[in-house]
């Protein structure tokens, strides 16, 4: 009986230490407004989010997660920030917890490279394999980030419509509900620290 025991823990703490298990969310209220900003400056996927570069924010779980983005009818630019030293990620439309979400997910490693991953959300609760391991494209135009002062800032830029099943269409004037996650590990196979939902809607 105590080896089944210890077997069943084993397993337990197996689970729990990989892939995203479990609904553990912050902010799953409502989220806050969209805050409108003039677009002054070009769109650089530099890792720094400059004024002027971005059309509009949200800021979730008191900070510890922001977007900012801007689009037209054909391309979408974003950018995610999250507090953590690891990576952040964020999924468009999943149809319960995490399944069927469009992912992105990006960090920084300890010499300074920028990775990101085109990604979709396979069960409620991961895993995220990308898109090309199921059949899809890697639909990332561009990437770029940085990890500084505590955040991680991932920028990517990507078609609104990309073609890919595993990639939800988006859409002008539409409102999207997302999903985000941090780590504080580098490793996308490792489980998020906090995560919660929140809503964009694009110009």
């Amino acid at each position: 009986m105590a080896s089944k025991f210890v077997l069943l823990s084993l397993v337990v703490l197996a689970v729990l230490s990989s892939g995203c298990t479990g609904p553990r969310e912050d902010g799953a209220g409502p989220s806050r407004e969209a805050v409108e900003m003039a677009v002054t400056a070009e769109w650089a996927p530099d890792g720094v989010i400059s004024e002027g570069e971005y059309a509009r924010k949200i800021s979730l779980s008191g900070g510890i997660f922001e977007v900012f983005w801007k689009n037209d009818a054909e391309t979408l630019y974003m950018a995610i920030k999250g507090e953590t030293g690891g990576w952040v990620s964020i999924g468009f439309d999943p149809s319960v917890w995490m399944r069927d979400a469009d992912i992105v997910i990006g960090y920084v490693d300890d010499e300074g490279e920028v990775y990101a991953r085109d990604a979709y959300s396979t069960g409620n609760y991961g895993p995220h394999p990308p898109d090309t391991d199921l059949g899809g494209t890697d639909d990332l135009l561009e990437y770029g980030g940085s990890e500084k002062d505590g955040f991680t800032v991932i920028e990517f830029k990507r078609k609104m419509e990309t073609g890919d099943e595993f990639d939800r269409a988006l859409r002008s004037g539409e409102t999207v509900n997302i999903i985000w996650g941090i780590s504080y590990s580098d490793d996308p196979e490792r489980r998020h620290q906090r995560a919660g939902k929140g809503k964009v809607t694009f110009m």
